[in-house]
């Protein structure tokens, strides 16, 4: 509980009015045995509050996973309804309509690495760090998010939806490892190159972060 004298509107517990060499011994034994439950009492709302985040952050992940997956549906019904005449238009009016995309180009300026006479991005380290070169990827993405967007690369894969999981986790490690993805906590704060030990929620490819 805050102290009986802490002014009102602060923020802090303790009295900041007096001065502490103006207290008594017994004043300063009295505010030391406060000290322990003062700090647990700010834990607490720390605590609360990042659970309240984290069901917020959870919702707004589903959120987007559900909007993106509503967007690829348009996108294929406006292909399948594009093809039904794609024969009455040019290849450059396909593009400008969207059933066909100009090709991309990669951070050196040529074509995303591609493997020979397959049109398939060569490992799935190089589909990862791809994904955030195409239109509409510029923030974090989490393990799901990223092998959910990994196809729109040029990858494709017949694993199990756990084993491509597994897999994108050990490239994002490799990745990490070498300073191309940059990871991030559940409330979106950067985690150091030092810090090996803390987890990762969202990642995102070094030369696109901020």
């Amino acid at each position: 509980m805050p102290h009986a004298d802490t002014p009102a509107g602060s923020s802090l517990p303790f009295n900041q009015s007096k001065p502490i060499s103006e207290m008594t011994l017994v004043d300063i034994a009295e505010q030391l045995e406060r000290v322990t439950s003062w700090i647990e009492a700010e834990r607490v709302k720390e605590r609360d509050a990042r659970k309240v985040y984290q069901q917020v952050a959870d919702r707004v992940e589903e959120n987007v996973k559900q909007i993106r997956s509503y967007a690829q549906d348009l996108v294929n019904a406006q292909a399948r309804k594009m093809n039904a005449f794609s024969g009455m238009i040019t290849p450059a009016e396909a593009i400008k309509l969207g059933v066909e995309k100009p090709a991309r180009t990669g951070r050196g300026g040529g074509k995303a690495a591609k493997a020979s006479g397959t049109g398939e991005i060569r490992n799935i380290q190089d589909a990862i760090l791809a994904i955030w070169e195409i239109s509409g990827y510029n923030e974090p993405l989490t393990t799901e998010e990223i092998a959910d967007a990994l196809p729109e690369t040029g990858y494709s894969s017949n694993a199990a939806p756990a084993s491509l999981k597994s897999s994108v986790n050990q490239a994002l490690a490799k990745l990490s490892k070498a300073s191309q993805i940059v990871r991030y906590r559940s409330d979106g704060e950067r985690i150091p190159d030092r810090d090996t030990r803390s987890r990762a929620r969202k990642y995102m490819a070094s030369a696109h972060a901020e």
